[in-house]
């Protein structure tokens, strides 16, 4: 493996890849929402038209898998670590599937896509960059053209100090259910993503109010916003999906 000095790794600087990759899965809420993401891509895609599709944050691959099964799907998985394109370029082969290393800040091609989804990978890009990695967003779509965000919403915070509490509500509830669920690696990732959270190291989740400020910042319209869980919780936030239209 390389060196972890460098900018060209995100995740892999404090999350275990392998694991991850083996058990993201059963992370509460994350099947259902696949499901939701799923729903709206058919949507979007009538039968028999060719859709290009950029994927921001493909990680290891586990909603690259699902996208490469849509035959009308044309993939483009984008993904800045250099440790997670290893394992994408391992796991994946696919004619429909084009893995590129590059940052989804910066990375654009005007008009081209008609879908660009992104799954878990939103609050990876840092506070500063947010209006711009937004504004990009809406550069790669073409006119009518989508954002699928499907991701994790923590509690409303106005303070640094009421921002760590919000995310110790978040995932100290996912990890509790995914105790009492026997899911022990799940909850065992899932505090690797709090103390990264809590570091600021890579991890820079929103509340509902300041992502869609910073879908706002764009000419995107908002379409639909569900949220897939937890239903019986209200104050830790939560998993939702978002569409917005260009």
């Amino acid at each position: 493996m390389h060196k972890k000095n460098s900018q060209f790794f995100e995740m892999s600087r404090y999350i275990n890849l392998d694991l991850y990759h083996r058990v993201e899965e059963s992370h509460p809420f994350y099947l259902d929402m696949i499901d939701e993401i799923s729903t709206q891509i058919s949507r979007l895609c009538p039968t028999g038209k060719k859709c290009r599709i950029l994927e921001l944050g493909a990680g290891t691959g586990l909603l690259t898998k699902k996208l490469i099964g849509f035959p009308f799907l044309d993939v483009h998985a984008l993904e800045i670590d250099a440790d997670c394109c290893e394992i994408l370029r391992h796991n994946i082969n696919s004619e429909n599937l084009n893995i590129i290393q590059g940052d989804a800040v910066v990375y654009c091609r005007n008009n081209y896509f008609d879908i660009v989804i992104s799954s878990f990978a939103h609050d990876h890009i840092h506070y500063e960059k947010a209006n711009s990695f937004a504004r990009n967003i809406e550069q790669n779509l073409r006119g009518g053209g989508v954002y699928i965000m499907g991701g994790e919403i923590i509690p409303s915070y106005s303070t640094m100090e009421e921002r760590k509490e919000a995310l110790y509500k978040y995932h100290c509830y996912i990890i509790n259910k995914a105790l009492r669920a026997g899911n022990f690696d799940v909850a065992q990732i899932e505090i690797q993503a709090l103390m990264s959270g809590l570091e600021m190291k890579g991890d820079f989740k929103r509340h509902e109010d300041m992502f869609e400020d910073e879908m706002a910042s764009t000419d995107l319209t908002l379409v639909s916003k569900k949220k897939i869980g937890p239903g019986d919780n209200k104050s830790v936030g939560g998993i939702f999906v978002y569409v917005y239209r260009a």
